[in-house]
């Protein structure tokens, strides 16, 4: 691979618009960034995302380490449209005018929305097209039981812990239907309301059960006491849960997950949690 400039916020030119395309074609564009060949803010964000998936430094700048990763990706997909049988061209890590046509043979092929973006539903049709347990079709729950056995036993050491130190605390969300998540993902963009979610349907931890939602209750009702959320967020660190209070792009106190140290975008390509 040629050695690649470094690209950060402010640099313009042909290796940005690549960027800009790879990054929307794998369906990273969630705050409509414009594929201008102009680094702005939105771009090194959707770029700092792309790094937090994959654990690399969050720093918005794209240096060997994200382009490497980023190019890698593109040509997994390459690679997979071919072996399906459609004719991506040369696995080259650059989505361009082959690749998207590719895509979209794929997706009208599947009855999928033809928009050549590789998004959550067609990456799974794409590497999983048979999978054993179909989470795409699961409904919503709140439930501890519809999630993944591992989480469900830290979810109710979780309660039982928040019971020891006099928090009434409640579940309000298990496992998430990918058609709810993408009701959630349209809220402050086509739909009224304000943003909450950077994560299309199959891109969230709910999707899969390895995440859910719990408030402090006062009287009946979810409380707003911010020290009471704080003090169930500890405790859910310390049984092993990771608290979306932490998170950075969007803070998100009601949440815990347990991810296995895999990415959404590995378990759409099929890969499980241990048994």
């Amino acid at each position: 691979m040629p050695v690649l400039p470094v690209l950060k916020l402010g640099s313009v030119g042909p290796y940005v618009r690549r960027l800009q395309i790879n990054l929307n074609g794998l369906s990273l564009n969630y705050n409509n960034f414009t594929i201008n060949g102009v680094f702005d803010i939105k771009t090194r964000n959707v770029v700092q995302n792309f790094q937090d998936r994959f654990e690399l430094k969050r720093d918005g700048i794209v240096g060997p380490n994200t382009w490497s990763v980023l190019i890698e990706n593109v040509k997994l997909v390459q690679r997979q449209l071919t072996l399906r049988g459609y004719n991506s061209g040369y696995a080259d890590g650059w989505i361009g005018p082959i690749t998207i046509n590719a895509v979209k043979r794929f997706q009208r092929d599947n009855k999928l929305y033809q928009d050549g973006i590789v998004n959550p539903r067609t990456r799974q049709r794409l590497f999983n097209p048979s999978p054993k347990i179909n989470f795409e079709y699961m409904p919503s729950s709140n439930s501890i039981k519809s999630l993944n056995p591992r989480v469900a036993v830290l979810a109710q050491k979780f309660l039982d812990l928040t019971i020891a130190n006099n928090l009434d605390v409640r579940i309000t969300n298990a496992f998430r239907s990918w058609n709810e998540q993408d009701r959630l993902y349209a809220q402050g963009r086509t739909m009224p309301g304000s943003l909450v979610t950077n994560a299309q349907g199959g891109d969230s931890y709910h999707n899969w059960g390895l995440a859910f939602d719990a408030s402090p209750y006062e009287n009946g009702k979810i409380s707003n006491d911010i020290e009471k959320y704080k003090k169930m967020g500890q405790l859910g660190q310390q049984v092993g849960l990771e608290w979306g209070g932490t998170f950075i792009s969007i803070v998100d106190l009601p949440h815990f997950q347990y991810t296995f140290g895999l990415n959404t975008w590995s378990l759409l390509n099929g890969i499980r949690p241990p048994s």
